[in-house]
């Protein structure tokens, strides 16, 4: 993530996973979140510069990690349901 340190990027993270769960219905752990939501932010960028997207500061990164958490963990829901 562009422009925000280490801590941010921790806190983007859980916030980013925490957000992606609570959407998708399910419950973990603060280091889960964490996981999910640091694998979200590597995904969404990786879209976003696919699009050639460019995002900056905090917002443009919790966006784009909340949307690659939430594309992250929809398979995973999809084999748990059944």
């Amino acid at each position: 993530m562009d422009g925000v340190g280490l801590y941010a990027e921790i806190l983007i993270g859980m916030l980013a996973g925490w957000v992606a769960a609570v959407a998708l219905g399910r419950r973990h752990s603060p280091f889960i979140y964490m996981l999910v939501g640091f694998a979200g932010a590597m995904l969404g960028h990786a879209i976003a510069n696919g699009l050639d997207i460019h995002l900056v500061g905090v917002w443009g990164n919790l966006i784009a990690a909340i949307v690659g958490s939430i594309l992250f963990l929809a398979p995973f829901a999809i084999f748990r349901r059944r």
